[in-house]
């Protein structure tokens, strides 16, 4: 496995997931398919400066603002898909789309255009078709891999 690849997968997990374990991290990696097994990881870890702040991993030189936990919302998002050119369908718990949205907005993707949720459902609007995957790969980074197929 080409270490800088994977490296660079580490970094970018670190920054847009909440990853409390290093083994809630080598399943994420997994999900993108990179095999790692936990002494590689440590020592990617340790090597990349990464260490755990709050309860979670933080990249090296996080300020204050970026070390505080974010709420995970990943338990209460059970799917979501495309649903024609530029929108994409969230299904969560009930009374969860609402801050679920939020965070989504808060986030300031630049491929969301707006969210609209209403009780357990969130309408996400992109651009164009090609703003929607790369949208969903977003979704898939924050929420984990429930894209509806």
């Amino acid at each position: 496995m080409n270490k800088e690849k994977r490296q660079t997968a580490i970094r970018s997990l670190v920054r847009r997931v909440s990853i409390r374990t290093q083994a809630d991290l080598i399943t994420q990696l997994q999900v993108r398919g990179l095999d790692v097994d936990q002494s590689t990881l440590s020592r990617d870890l340790a090597e990349l400066g990464i260490r755990k702040s709050g309860g979670r991993y933080v990249m090296p030189g996080a300020t204050a603002d970026e070390q505080q936990h974010e709420i995970d919302y990943s338990p209460v998002v059970h799917s979501f898909g495309a649903c024609g050119p530029n929108i994409i369908v969230i299904k969560t718990d009930i009374g969860q789309a609402q801050p679920v949205s939020i965070a989504i907005e808060g986030k300031e993707e630049p491929t969301i255009v707006a969210t609209l949720a209403g009780d357990d459902t969130i309408y996400v609007t992109t651009k164009t078709k090609r703003t929607q995957s790369v949208a969903l790969r977003r979704l898939a980074d924050w929420f984990g891999e429930k894209n509806e197929k």
